[in-house]
């Protein structure tokens, strides 16, 4: 007999229920392959120095998409399908749910202020 499914425990594991670290580790890591690789060819066929900015636009811009594709869809063995919300629970969250994510808002907030500073040129 099934008990009730366990309550959520916060934001890290619903990603990884929903397999979004996963998609988007993989997303990464294969742009990350495509900026190496279109900076190496694209330099050795003469092309211009923003195409290679504009590889890098594309894969930055996907990014936000497939993190949003990664939380609505789910990929099973019959195909994608869209994230069941009856397995979603509302579930009672414990004191160190709410600290993970704290940590991880707050890592968050700092590494975009970063990335702000770094590109305002500060």
């Amino acid at each position: 007999m099934e008990g009730p499914t366990p309550p959520s425990q916060g934001v890290i594991d619903e990603l990884r229920r929903r397999k979004v670290l996963r998609s988007t580790t993989i997303y990464a890591v294969t742009g990350w392959c495509l900026l190496q690789w279109s900076d190496l060819v694209f330099t050795r066929l003469g092309w211009p120095d923003w195409t290679v900015t504009l590889v890098l636009t594309v894969v930055v811009l996907g990014f936000p998409v497939t993190v949003a594709l990664a939380w609505v869809f789910d990929i099973t063995p019959r195909g994608v399908r869209v994230s069941d919300p009856a397995q979603l629970s509302a579930g009672v969250r414990t004191p160190i749910s709410w600290v993970v994510d704290a940590i991880v808002a707050t890592l968050f907030l700092v590494t975009l202020g970063m990335l702000y500073k770094e590109g305002a040129g500060v």
